[in-house]
């Protein structure tokens, strides 16, 4: 495609963008969130407290997210929730849409970070898994690299987005699943002895749903390997309510580590290895900086944005990232020795277990 073409498409993808959500926007966001509840969605517990409210910090779109914390069992969740057309207005250009490039970009960058998940699994499986299902896969990069540790494994992916099936189309799956965990559970009934679930259940309506359709589609000698932001880090509590492991309004649940171990042994699991150091990714620290710079000097024109850009919209990003680079360095040493050697803060924790023979 010519650079002219690239640029008219650009422009009208732009423009079809900003009508929908100007017409979107004239109605209000708060009709996307339901009523709020009174009891914890994990145990039931009726003793709930105020966490944090926080807004969309990735893209700033309009909006406020409260998120409550059960006293009984320490269980996080978004009070209220978002609907589902809630969810599609926040889902909407993220990973898709006009944010597609650069979200596959990223997802493509983490080849290390794929290979340390798939580590945790090949440390203890020397019988190596047969068939391995990763869902939430995406667009299917992670596969693509833990193949490279299991030659033999048949990868197959599971998403709601249409990145699954582009995965498929790339060869770094067999088989593709567009949907959910849940609802496609029956039909995968015992079929895959290892299953993954990366940074997938905090987006679920109901956590607990898809840990019942793990067990469903795990044969006797079944796998899971799951990772989580973890709600109990001291840097949720550091950075408040920009600590960039609640990423509102897209996380309902933030599950504690101990309610998930203890729902997967209540499904017949046993816990092979709980990992915090190999799981945490040292970028907390930098993505609030990088968030202060995108709020006070935005890089691009965004169409859920009131206006057209403001008068000097790149010289404003060019003195920005000016005044922000000497806090680069700082923002590094707080990721890498600061949060994780001298306070011991992960910011996400990973579970190996496996299903015990019935």
């Amino acid at each position: 495609m010519s650079g002219s073409l690239a640029n008219a498409t650009t422009t009208a993808a732009l423009e079809a963008a900003r009508d929908y959500y100007s017409h979107e926007l004239a109605q209000g966001v708060d009709r996307f969130l339901l009523e709020a509840r009174t009891t914890c969605p994990w145990c039931g517990g009726e003793r709930l407290k105020h966490r944090t409210t926080t807004r969309d910090l990735r893209q700033f779109k309009p909006g406020r997210f409260r998120l409550d914390e059960c006293r009984s069992c320490g269980h996080v969740f978004q009070n209220p929730a978002l609907s589902d057309e809630g969810l599609g207005f926040y889902y909407r250009d993220t990973y898709d849409g006009l944010n597609a490039e650069r979200a596959e970009a990223n997802l493509g960058s983490m080849t290390e970070v794929y290979r340390g998940r798939a580590s945790t699994v090949f440390d203890h499986r020397p019988d190596k898994p047969r068939r391995w299902l990763d869902v939430g896969t995406a667009s299917a990069h992670f596969p693509a690299a833990a193949a490279q540790m299991f030659p033999g494994t048949v990868f197959d992916g599971l998403d709601m987005s249409e990145g699954v099936l582009s995965g498929h189309r790339a060869g770094r799956i067999a088989t593709a699943y567009q949907g959910q965990l849940p609802e496609l559970a029956p039909e995968l009934a015992g079929q895959y002895d290892q299953v993954s679930m990366f940074h997938y259940l905090e987006h679920t309506r109901d956590p607990l749903a898809d840990l019942d359709a793990v067990a469903t589609v795990l044969a006797d000698d079944g796998w899971v390997l799951i990772e989580q932001p973890d709600p109990q880090a001291r840097s949720a509590k550091l950075f408040g309510s920009w600590w960039a492991g609640w990423n509102q309004p897209e996380h309902l649940h933030m599950v504690t580590l101990p309610n998930l171990t203890k729902a997967l042994e209540d499904r017949g699991f046993e816990i092979v290895e709980v990992v915090h150091r190999e799981a945490h990714i040292p970028l907390e620290a930098f993505i609030v900086l990088a968030t202060v710079l995108n709020r006070i000097a935005p890089g691009e024109e965004v169409p859920w944005r009131d206006g057209r850009p403001p008068r000097f919209a790149r010289a404003r990003r060019l003195v920005g990232k000016a005044l922000a680079a000497p806090f680069v360095p700082l923002a590094r040493f707080v990721d890498k020795v600061v949060l994780p050697r001298m306070l011991r803060s992960y910011h996400a924790y990973r579970v190996l277990a496996r299903k015990k023979p019935a």
